[in-house]
């Protein structure tokens, strides 16, 4: 053995340190950031982040979710809900100085795209761009033309122009008897005005969702027609599209439906439209071939008297590896099987003398950086 060591290198090959480093997550990665200078230079590189976020053998992608004002938690969502030492982290919100401006405001999560995650400061009017696992943020005041503008949490929407390496911020105007489009771009640190040529009015849809270089929302189109449409705002033409729903596919007449709720999300690597029925239901559309109408298919109807009664809403976030569907009630998290059966549940719910909502999302850990 002592032959064996001897013959041994002292070093390995920066080549061969790389390739290892490139295979793990982004958590170990961190922490070997401070073994030496070396590692510390390389890893730091943003080369290095750009091909370990394209090569990763294992993205990990991690479930956050906020139920007070001051902190966020991560965790895999491939792990049991139980599971409380599986790589669970808890972020203080990363909020700029001088923070006793944002003490009142309610924080949301309105998306998230390569490791970054934007949140809203309501009541504040600023946005923040965030990476968990690098600490990098950076707050993006809604301020346009020198004036202050309002925002609603289901009418804006993050996403990446990979065309010109830039992140944008989208939010959706009602001016007059059109929909304006307010784009923020990271690399021009300024917003724009795209004014818009019809009328649609969000329809319980939460935030846009980003697809295919698109942001996406449930609306309805306010020129007559009886039939809501999906609307995508691609975030390189700057332009805003419909995408029709599934043949047959029926919404309630009145705008203002508070029983029934429509959210977009990715899932398998489809765009899925969930109609959630209070107290009845859950059903998931898949568009498995993007912006073909006769590619829709149900992939599910939940029935929540068949589940545990508990669950008055089900409202899905996301498809596991193992085919599971994770999903909340605002107060409690929940996986179901496909066939639709309760595997388990946690309540994850924070009290401050009243119930606050569990708002959640789901990130890909990354190294990335913003661009300058």
């Amino acid at each position: 053995m002592k032959h064996m060591n001897a013959t041994l290198p002292h070093t390995l090959p920066e080549d061969l340190i790389t390739e290892i480093l490139m295979m793990l997550p982004v958590r170990s990665i961190l922490r070997f950031k401070y073994m030496c200078k070396s590692w510390f230079s390389l890893i730091s590189h943003p080369e290095f982040a750009r091909s370990h976020f394209a090569l990763a053998a294992t993205p990990t992608t991690r479930l956050f979710l906020s139920a007070n004002y001051h902190q966020v938690e991560c965790t895999d969502i491939e792990a049991s809900l139980h599971d409380d030492n599986s790589a669970k982290v808890v972020f203080n919100f990363p909020l700029p100085s001088p923070q006793d401006k944002y003490y009142n405001c309610v924080i949301d999560i309105v998306g998230s795209y390569r490791g970054f995650i934007l949140l809203l400061t309501s009541g504040a009017f600023d946005f923040i761009i965030w990476n968990p696992s690098t600490g990098l943020r950076k707050g993006v005041s809604y301020v346009m033309d020198d004036h202050v503008y309002n925002f609603y949490v289901d009418r804006c929407g993050f996403g990446y122009d990979s065309s010109t390496d830039d992140y944008v911020i989208v939010n959706l105007r009602i001016e007059g008897w059109c929909t304006e489009v307010h784009c923020f771009s990271l690399r021009t640190n300024s917003w724009s005005r795209i004014l818009g040529t019809a009328l649609y009015y969000p329809h319980y849809c939460g935030h846009g969702v980003f697809f295919n270089g698109a942001l996406h929302w449930f609306v309805r189109p306010c020129d007559g027609r009886p039939q809501a449409v999906i609307i995508s705002f691609d975030v390189t033409e700057r332009g805003l599209f419909e995408i029709p729903l599934p043949l047959n596919f029926a919404v309630e007449d009145e705008i203002y439906v508070k029983d029934e709720i429509y959210n977009l999300r990715v899932m398998e690597g489809c765009l899925c439209l969930c109609v959630v029925k209070m107290g009845c239901g859950t059903t998931i559309w898949m568009m498995k071939e993007y912006q073909v109408q006769s590619s829709w298919t149900k992939l599910i109807v939940l029935i929540y008297n068949q589940c545990h009664p508990f669950l008055p809403v089900f409202y899905p976030i996301c498809l596991t590896k193992n085919d599971e569907f994770l999903g909340s009630n605002h107060k409690t998290l929940v996986k179901l099987n496909k066939k639709g059966d309760l595997l388990e549940y946690h309540a994850r719910c924070h009290n401050m003398g009243s119930t606050i909502l569990v708002r959640c999302g789901v990130y890909r850990e990354s190294l990335l950086s913003l661009p300058e």
